[in-house]
């Protein structure tokens, strides 16, 4: 029988900094910063560019194993390698995060150990991103070879972020035909700081109007993938005159 297992994270333990020289590299759920560098996918340089924004999201599981101690969404989320989520069901196996908002997402981080957990290790692995659990537009596919440590995939469109509320990865296929599956941990990565600026979205003014049409940023649209037209070219947005703006809120306050 398939189990739904559901969980808002927090986290509630800041890395002491002596912890860092006590520990191998790579090898907690912390240390997914060093996969990106080592895998050549950001420079020492472009380490404060990108955060953990796990903890942003609501985690859903298809199923999980209950017997012992627990391989929930907690041990997934864990620090420590030692823990794992395992699942009990059919495959494809699922996990599900749902952010409140819109996120920038660049990368998904798994660790696995296919060493210890042999064909308990996924195979292949399908990542699906949209605007709900109806609408998994976005589709991402990676073959996994015996893989020990980060396995890093890279969800980006050139340099873009996606942008989606739900992201959800599907076990598609376990090494030697397994049929439950360990992931030792997992990471959402996101860009520190959105290309999207909420304020200058919000506003509409001949100010601001202005101002865009004497550049032309790099941007890109509301699923964060790049726009090559030139803002130049934008009509000039209509004025409303002050005598029916004022017309509007006393309309407003009758009718209140």
């Amino acid at each position: 029988q398939q189990e739904m297992a559901t969980v808002r994270m927090q986290f509630d333990h800041e890395e002491e900094e002596d912890e860092v020289p006590n520990r191998a590299d790579n090898n907690r759920g912390s240390d997914w910063i060093h996969a990106l560098e080592s895998g050549n996918l950001i420079t020492a340089a472009e380490r404060d560019e990108y955060r953990d924004i796990s903890f942003r999201g609501n985690w859903t599981l298809s199923s999980c194993k209950i017997d012992g101690d627990g391989f929930g969404v907690n041990e997934l989320l864990s620090d420590s390698v030692d823990s794992y989520w395992q699942s009990d069901g059919p495959q494809p196996h699922m996990i599900t995060v749902e952010f409140p908002r819109k996120t920038d997402i660049s990368f998904l981080a798994l660790f696995l150990d296919f060493k210890s957990d042999e064909s308990y290790t996924p195979n292949k692995v399908l990542v699906r991103l949209g605007s709900s659990l109806m609408h998994l537009d976005d589709q991402f596919e990676h073959d996994l070879n015996e893989p020990v440590g980060w396995q890093i995939l890279d969800l980006r469109r050139g340099s873009y972020a996606k942008r989606a509320f739900v992201l959800q990865l599907h076990v598609v296929q376990n090494h030697q035909n397994g049929r439950d599956t360990h992931i030792r941990h997992m990471r959402v990565v996101g860009p520190s700081r959105s290309r999207f600026d909420p304020v200058k979205r919000s506003l509409v003014t001949p100010q601001v109007h202005n101002l865009l049409r004497n550049t032309e940023p790099e941007i890109g649209d509301e699923n964060g993938d790049p726009i090559l037209n030139n803002l130049r070219h934008v009509p000039e947005p209509p004025l409303m005159p002050v005598s029916s703006l004022s017309s509007k809120l006393q309309l407003m306050r009758m009718i209140r």
